[in-house]
């Protein structure tokens, strides 16, 4: 295989960039390659707060918090949970800029300091507190082990209120709240009960239960007729937003078609089955009752995904508007009522679309509604978090097929998440930043000024600053794809963005067998130390990790342009991040066949043939940066490279540089089994240097 061959290996995403758009600084939160980033919020200050998932050295799971300047800087750090997989949910800040992270714990070990409610040791919905600085838990209690917490939000006062579901008859309540009734009793005798919402509150100190009710319906659904096999009916609440008057608005997923709604509201009756919900809304009015305003179904009407009437929609992130007003998003299948002059009146793609509504305060009517892109390809869409400015403008972060969001003049649209700006009736859209898939979505908020800030799963942040210029949006191992804040040294990865680059793309020059490190006046800094540049375009540069930085922990990188340096992200470092390069056009690994054909589902692989795939992120140094390796380069070395199938691992012949290729891909040559499976495809997974990492799929066929 050729250096030409190889280069277009890599996607190249030619777009132009947008003149006058607001830059976006890219940072990576310190979570290590196993972590996923969920939660962000921030306090009066701008301080920024996210909550993700990690596994620390010792392969424990953990919950960690950390607190960031407004800039992304790292401040303060904790971790905190049992041994399980306990999954925070939720989080806000009060007016100290403490951080109340709510969720599900399944660890008999998950930390009692200060508890509400009597200590559990089988897990169940928490609450914690965390004081501003994060030194130390301010109080954490779970309130039932049959509980899951969903939803929280902060009223001026501090009051913690939390919503979630429970299947629990002896959820703590309040006497005098709206449902003090238990969860309907399960029919045919199965030990299960339909599971109730709940909305709680909680004082600040947590140390008193202000109110607690259920939330939900009676109905309950028994499968399989007779021969009940499963009883099915459920209230999720998903989100939660206290508005200027002290009301308290809960949004979520129910399949419970008795769920009480109020008299005048433009859903009363659900359209919903069993497997398939409707969303609602539920307004509660302030006060030691805390007494239901109004309650309203969310539905889609007619067909879903193409199966005759089982309509479908998630619903979550919602926010009040200064009238009081509710602006509400999530997906939804095909068939809601949208409305006159809306951006987008249809669903696009295949699968659920992201959908934005706003509702009157009184519940009474839907003052407008519109679909935002769609799902297709795999991916479905959806609105994962939303905010207001200070003009009423709805600036959301989502999911979406990227070839279905609204035109946006000038932004090249280089991935599946995005976080987008719509005006207060949602008519038009007024920015719109559109990135690889998991470097944004997971969370949103703005600042002061109205500038957003977005979370990855991957721990990617997206930091808009109020001046025009360059955005770098992601880095990503230039083999599949994923966005990561991990690299290793000698990897191939991919920086994709906005005016990044040249409008005219420049190919990698090679001088002396070497690719140079300067394009055009572009350079890619690793530590300060240029990194070889394969190419170079306004929205995406291909370059390699520098060998210098190996015994680092972190690098930090840099994007020099003729007209300044773009400051980027501070990326961990692991001795390898092996992935597998892909073939874009038929969603296989870019393998090659015994006899040196390509690896097609037209042209499979043989049992017991010789399969050669490439890979980058694994420990080759045999060469300098940049050396485009020899034809006739000395065989491979004895890395510690396995190819496995399951847990199977497969004779491997040839591991090493690969000939004709720049120093950094590796070559892998393999055997496969002389038995395949009865399928058209065969996956491998790479483990090198001890990480697991880069599936591909081979096409095969059991005919010799």
């Amino acid at each position: 295989m050729t250096v030409r061959h190889f280069v277009a290996l890599l996607p190249l995403l030619l777009s132009t960039s947008a003149a006058g758009t607001n830059q976006v600084l890219l940072r990576y939160l310190d979570i290590g390659y196993q972590g996923s980033a969920r939660l962000l919020t921030a306090d009066k200050a701008g301080n920024l707060f996210t909550v993700s998932t990690i596994t620390n050295p010792s392969g424990r799971p953990q919950i960690r918090a950390i607190k960031m300047d407004a800039k992304g800087n790292p401040l303060a750090g904790i971790d905190f949970g049992g041994s399980g997989l306990d999954r925070p949910e939720a989080a806000a800040t009060d007016a100290q800029g403490n951080l109340v992270v709510v969720g599900t714990a399944v660890s008999a070990d998950f930390p009692s300091v200060a508890p509400l409610f009597p200590a559990k040791r089988s897990g169940g919905a928490f609450v914690v507190k965390l004081d501003s600085e994060l030194h130390a838990i301010l109080f954490s209690t779970l309130l039932s082990s049959r509980a899951a917490a969903t939803a929280v939000a902060l009223d001026a006062a501090g009051n913690i209120f939390l919503a979630g579901n429970t299947t629990d008859p002896s959820f703590p309540l309040t006497a005098g709240a709206y449902r003090t009734k238990p969860p309907a009793a399960a029919c045919c005798g199965l030990p299960y009960s339909s599971a109730l919402g709940f909305l709680t509150e909680i004082s600040p100190n947590g140390d008193r239960l202000l109110y607690s009710t259920y939330f939900g319906g009676d109905f309950v659904t028994c499968l399989g007729g007779s021969r009940c096999v499963d009883v099915f009916s459920i209230t999720r609440p998903l989100g939660l937003a206290v508005g200027p008057s002290g009301t308290v608005a809960m949004a979520g997923v129910t399949t419970a078609s008795d769920l009480p709604t109020t008299p005048g509201v433009f859903g009363p009756t659900c359209n919903c089955s069993n497997l398939f919900p409707a969303g609602f809304l539920a307004v509660f009015s302030p006060g030691a009752t805390q007494a239901l305003v109004w309650s309203t179904f969310v539905n889609v009407t007619g067909g879903s995904l193409g199966v005759p009437g089982t309509p479908s929609i998630g619903i979550g992130p919602l926010a009040f508007d200064a009238a009081g007003n509710l602006v509400v998003g999530g997906s939804a299948a095909p068939g809601l009522p949208t409305t006159a002059g809306a951006i987008q009146p249809d669903s696009l793609g295949s699968g659920y679309g992201a959908f934005l509504a706003k509702v009157s305060g009184t519940g009474t009517s839907l003052l407008w509604c519109t679909y935002f892109g769609g799902g297709g390809a795999g991916i479905t869409g959806g609105v994962g978090a939303l905010a207001m400015d200070t003009q009423g403008r709805i600036v959301i972060t989502g999911s979406s097929d990227p070839n279905l969001l609204p035109a946006f003049s000038g932004i090249p649209l280089l991935g599946s998440n995005y976080v987008a700006r719509l005006s207060a009736d949602a008519r038009t859209l007024q920015d719109l930043y559109a990135g690889p898939a998991n470097a944004a979505g997971s969370g949103l908020v703005l600042t002061p000024t109205g500038t957003f800030v977005s979370l990855g799963q991957p721990g990617s942040l997206w930091i808009q600053t109020a001046t025009s210029g360059p955005s770098l949006l992601g880095v990503a191992n230039a083999a599949s794809g994923p966005v990561s804040g991990v690299v290793s040294s000698v990897e191939l990865v991919s920086l994709y963005g906005i005016g990044i680059g040249p409008q005219s793309p420049l190919p990698g020059q090679i001088q002396n067998r070497v690719y140079t490190s300067s394009l055009g006046g572009y350079q890619v800094l690793f530590d300060g130390t240029p990194a070889p540049l394969l190419y170079v375009g306004p929205s995406q540069i291909n370059t390699i990790v520098p060998s210098a930085v190996y015994w680092h922990d972190f690098t930090h990188v840099q994007i020099v342009t003729p007209t300044g340096t773009l400051d980027g992200p501070t990326l961990a470092l692991l001795p390898s991040m092996p992935d597998i390069f892909q073939n874009s056009t038929t969603g296989l690994a870019a393998a090659l066949n015994q006899d040196g054909s390509i690896n097609s589902p037209q042209n499979p692989a043989k049992p017991g043939s010789i399969v050669t795939i490439f890979t980058t992120g694994g420990e080759t140094y045999e060469w300098p940066d940049g050396t485009v390796v020899p034809i006739n380069a000395p065989a491979g070395t004895n890395l510690p490279v396995s190819v496995l199938s399951g847990l199977t691992s497969l004779e491997v012949l040839y591991a090493g540089d690969a000939p004709g290729i720049v120093a950094g891909v590796m070559q892998i040559n393999f055997r496969l089994p002389d038995s395949l499976p009865e399928f058209n495809t065969f996956q491998v997974t790479l483990q090198i240097a001890g990480t697991t990492g880069g599936q591909g799929l081979i096409a095969v066929t059991n005919l010799y």
